[in-house]
């Protein structure tokens, strides 16, 4: 009887030890396959293999054997030449008759440039190596949130889009002036969630006398 029962317990001890492998296989299975297709890894992947990540591809379909600079665009590839009001209210270059809209436009409650707005940091990396001036980089919110928080955000938004110009693109931080406005400068309505998103910006000024 007792040989009966140690082989029973021998046996339940061995089921139960096979289990406790099972599930730690496939705990470290789900772990990794999370790691795999989790956002992060996607943000980094280089669909166009041209050395550049997808987060920082402002061009990600270029050909493979296009050479392309640290944005992922095409070196001998340029934008229309754009055109940016002053800090002055004038529109510069001389040339230009009016200003182009140029801005980049945030999540909501967050200070970092998504993959979507790498385009606009291309032109306006084009801007400053076509152009000998300074830029005012000047963050904006919308209305949610009170007012300290908001000026907080809008100046870290703008100092995101600072650090990209300046640590990927190889611009001099003293090209550069970062102001926040928080919630005082809308262009939308902070009553619909369209115009809020319009409101959640950092836009250019040419600073001529810095």
């Amino acid at each position: 009887m007792m040989s009966y029962i140690s082989f029973r317990y021998k046996l339940w001890h061995l089921c139960l030890y096979r289990l406790q492998t099972m599930n730690r296989f496939w705990l470290t299975l789900l772990f990794f396959t999370g790691l795999v297709i989790s956002p992060a890894t996607f943000a980094w992947n280089d669909r166009d293999q041209d050395g550049v990540p997808d987060i920082k591809d402002a061009c990600p379909n270029t050909s493979k054997d296009v050479l392309v600079d640290a944005s992922g665009c095409d070196k001998s590839r340029l934008f229309k030449p754009i055109c940016l009001t002053t800090t002055d209210k004038q529109i510069y270059p001389d040339t230009c008759i009016e200003a182009d809209d140029l801005t980049l436009n945030f999540e909501f409650a967050k200070a970092e440039v998504s993959y979507s707005q790498w385009q606009v940091l291309a032109q306006i990396k084009q801007f400053l190596q076509l152009n000998d001036v300074d830029l005012c980089l000047i963050g904006h919110t919308d209305s949610i949130g009170n007012l300290e928080a908001n000026q907080r955000l809008s100046e870290a938004r703008a100092k995101s889009v600072m650090r990209i110009l300046v640590e990927d693109y190889g611009f001099e931080p003293g090209r550069f002036i970062v102001r926040g406005m928080g919630t005082r400068s809308p262009i939308g309505t902070n009553d619909t969630p369209g115009g809020r998103t319009l409101n959640r910006r950092v836009n250019f000024l040419v600073e001529l006398n810095h």
